[in-house]
């Protein structure tokens, strides 16, 4: 900013384009902040200087006559603002939007002076492009997506912990293990909840991604609270084995799903073959359990009654079907 008005005002000596080229490096590097690819922020970047150029001719044109400038600021706030809920890419250039409209519509000036306005704003572009190219060429990692990774290896920590306490030998080391892969996993997601909440543009857009994002936040909450009314409430084997395949599997689906989160380039067979054999163990968990439910090896008393509440639960109106007593 600095340099941009001593560039404009010292050396080409121009004190309008010296302003323009002071608040547009102001609004271009500092209130706006692209991430993705390198080709992605620099495109959008240069996007929103055009924008910026457009809003700074139709700001000029009506300066000089109150009302109307009053009534364009009206409608171009509320052009923007409404975008901005539509779109998280927009979101996150509202303000430099804004300022780009303001500042030329408070100064009230000739339209001759519209290429010396362009002019400013346009050396705060390029310069914002040299910076974003040159001195920050790392793109910002979105805070809400590490929240994530992190949550989805959290809770498959978790699980993986439920089997080895429903396993093991029992003991004090075990069950500190299991508290705190809980505690971590606990910690993990509310942590994202705290993220994205806090996350000054939240993804408002109609995009397959950031749809994807707000629904994962919601998912993994719910998630979470499965996981945990699940949870072992004391250390025995589960009579089902099947049982710990569907856990272990989940814990596979939520470790490759934190990989591609980190890596969204890279190929998504293995997240695919995890949630396969996921479906094909909760598959074989169903059979187990349909089949053993009259009973084991004889008729006991406790299978009969727990076949007789399950048959009486389909009947809408508390009946079971002839033969069987209620």
């Amino acid at each position: 900013m600095p340099a941009m008005f001593a560039l404009s005002d010292k050396v080409i000596g121009n004190p309008t384009l010296a302003t323009f080229a002071a608040f547009g490096s102001f609004a271009m590097l500092l209130l706006a902040d692209f991430s993705g690819p390198m080709s992605d922020r620099l495109l959008n970047q240069a996007a929103l200087g055009a924008g910026c150029a457009g809003l700074i001719c139709l700001a000029t044109l009506v300066s000089r006559t109150t009302w109307l400038a009053a009534v364009a600021m009206a409608l171009i706030a509320f052009a923007v603002l409404f975008g901005a809920v539509v779109s998280s890419v927009l979101a996150s250039v509202t303000t430099p939007l804004l300022l780009s409209f303001i500042l030329p519509v408070s100064i009230p000036a000739p339209p001759s002076s519209i290429p010396e306005r362009i002019g400013g704003w346009g050396l705060a572009a390029g310069a914002s492009l040299l910076a974003i190219s040159l001195l920050w060429p790392s793109p910002t990692r979105d805070p809400v997506r590490n929240a994530a990774i992190s949550a989805c290896r959290g809770l498959a920590d978790r699980l993986r912990a439920d089997v080895s306490y429903m396993m093991g030998a029992g003991g004090a080391d075990t069950e500190e293990a299991h508290r705190a892969a809980h505690a971590k996993a606990d910690d993990a997601v509310e942590s994202l909840h705290r993220v994205f909440f806090a996350t000054p543009y939240r993804p408002g857009g109609l995009t397959t991604d950031a749809r994807a994002v707000i629904r994962l936040v919601d998912e993994l909450r719910w998630l979470n609270g499965i996981v945990l009314r699940s949870a072992p409430k004391q250390h025995r084997p589960h009579p089902n084995r099947h049982v710990y395949d569907v856990k272990l599997a989940a814990a596979d689906v939520l470790e490759r799903a934190a990989d591609q989160l980190d890596t969204p380039g890279e190929s998504s067979d293995r997240l695919s073959g995890a949630a396969a054999k996921m479906r094909a163990a909760l598959s074989e968990l169903e059979q187990a359990t349909v089949t053993r439910l009259p009973g084991d090896d004889a008729a006991s008393d406790d299978a009969t009654h727990s076949a007789q509440s399950v048959v009486s639960s389909l009947d809408p109106y508390g009946g079971a079907p002839e033969g069987i007593e209620r």
